[in-house]
């Protein structure tokens, strides 16, 4: 499961640092991620979810990310990678 989080996560740094940062295209990007991986949704903003709030659970994920911003998103998706490494 660490390979497809850090894999999940790169493709979330890459994709969120240049997609339009509104709460519909989140969700259709990290849709795109999982896919990709062969994950469902769930599973893909999973790692995710973790690396931004600290959490398994918590508020809408798409809306948190919005509300956030898109550079302490980053930061906090690049921060949760290097951990992994």
């Amino acid at each position: 499961m660490k390979a497809t989080a850090e894999k999940v996560l790169d493709d979330a740094i890459g994709e969120y640092a240049e997609c339009e940062w509104e709460t519909e295209v989140l969700h259709d990007v990290t849709l795109a991620i999982g896919e990709r991986h062969g994950l469902k949704l769930a599973k893909a903003q999973a790692p995710i979810r973790v690396a931004v709030t600290g959490r398994t659970v918590g508020p809408p994920l798409f809306e948190s990310l919005h509300v956030l911003g898109r550079e302490p998103t980053l930061a906090r998706l690049r921060a949760a990678r290097q951990r992994l490494a």
